[in-house]
């Protein structure tokens, strides 16, 4: 299990400095930010994480906002999956 653990926090923890590399790039690039294809490359990884907060929150909060939003998300579902897999027993800490 510390393998499945492992993985999956990999994965969130490549999502969450995907989308800060995405906000510091925004940062700097002048202009429209979806010319540079590392910009639209970053934007295409963050697809799964964005569009359903687009969908649920896209009226309420705007888009300039949603990173916030994501980040926090992505946040609170690795301290999840700490507590879910340390309260089952599947990860036996040293």
């Amino acid at each position: 299990m510390l393998t499945t653990y492992t993985l999956l926090q990999y994965l969130l923890a490549v999502l969450m400095w995907t989308l800060i590399g995405r906000g510091v790039l925004r940062l700097m690039i002048p202009g429209d930010p979806m010319k540079n294809p590392v910009y639209r490359l970053f934007t295409w990884a963050l697809w799964p994480v964005l569009a359903p907060l687009r969908a649920t929150l896209g009226r309420v909060v705007p888009d300039s906002h949603l990173g916030w939003y994501a980040f926090a998300l992505l946040l609170a579902l690795r301290f999840a999956l700490y507590f879910l897999f340390y309260g089952q027993g599947w990860l036996v800490l040293p």
